[in-house]
């Protein structure tokens, strides 16, 4: 006759073996189920920039893709990844989660040059904040090029609220090529349109002078000939002030960071007086200073 020690021995025994043949299952597919199981990459390029892929993020975040079901979802560090992205010069905001299928999922706006400076012996894009972004000969972005003498007084972030302007202008974005700033701060526009600089002077009004500017190319130009102005001045208020041309255009070779940008004199000016007044044919007719 069986004890009742043995039966509830028996009984604890079933017991323990059908929890086993229940919970191992179960433990195994959580253990699997707690694993990584890729990452996913979102661009938001707006811009069609195409400046920083999904593969330059997977490899500026130090994550090996093919490790990831090695690396269990409870432990792994979202916080120190995102902080990681966010060290970036080529990021401007980045977001890191966790998605129900197991993967990492990075949500990425990156950073939006407005310009390429070359300064001295580097080359960086910088963006409308001013921060500085490396460049990469893997990548050219067509935006507009800055040259020229930069320090203390001068730096290149001064050039900002102009290169913002023309950023958020299709138009303007076409029309000017680089941007030159001399030692004393003057900064001079070259153009698409081959033939002659434009002297915008410093960064106040810059809608103002673009908006003369647009005059210029509409009523002046097109009456009195392209050729006609080796330069003309936006610097001075209300104004448009063009340089007569003494002999043939030259070739314009625009400025690369091993070339100079050149000094300009504007004492021999033709002033046009308001744009609105050249518009409606008044202004008179050219006059040339007697040479320097």
């Amino acid at each position: 006759m069986i004890s009742k020690n043995s039966l509830l021995m028996c009984i604890l025994t079933v017991v323990m073996i059908a929890y086993l043949a229940f919970s191992l299952p179960v433990t195994a597919d959580m253990a699997r189920r707690d694993t990584l199981t890729g990452i996913k990459v979102n661009v938001r390029d707006t811009l069609m920039t195409h400046f920083i892929t999904p593969a330059d993020i997977i490899r500026e975040s130090g994550v090996d893709p093919d490790t990831l079901p090695q690396c269990r979802r409870s432990v792994f560090d979202l916080y120190s990844l995102k902080s990681r992205l966010e060290r970036s010069d080529k990021i401007q905001n980045v977001d890191v989660s966790l998605l129900s299928s197991g993967k990492i999922f990075i949500d990425v706006t990156p950073m939006t040059p407005v310009a390429r400076v070359f300064e001295k012996k580097k080359s960086y894009y910088i963006n409308s904040q001013g921060k500085k972004i490396s460049a990469d000969i893997r990548y050219h972005l067509d935006v507009p090029v800055v040259v020229g003498h930069f320090d203390s007084i001068h730096p290149a972030q001064r050039l900002l609220p102009l290169l913002d302007h023309i950023a958020r202008d299709p138009a303007l974005t076409a029309l000017v090529s680089t941007v030159c700033q001399e030692r004393d701060g003057n900064i001079i526009i070259v153009p698409t349109i081959v033939g002659h600089v434009i002297n915008f002077g410093d960064t106040a009004d810059v809608a103002d002078k673009f908006a003369r500017l647009r005059t210029f190319y509409r009523k002046v130009a097109p009456e009195r000939g392209w050729q006609t102005y080796d330069t003309v001045a936006v610097k001075w208020r209300g104004r448009v002030v063009g340089t007569l041309r003494r002999k043939k255009a030259p070739e314009v070779i625009l400025p690369t960071v091993s070339e100079a940008t050149g000094e300009f004199d504007f004492d021999d000016a033709e002033t046009m007086t308001d744009p609105r007044t050249v518009a409606e044919g008044m202004a008179e007719k050219p006059k040339i200073a007697e040479p320097i």
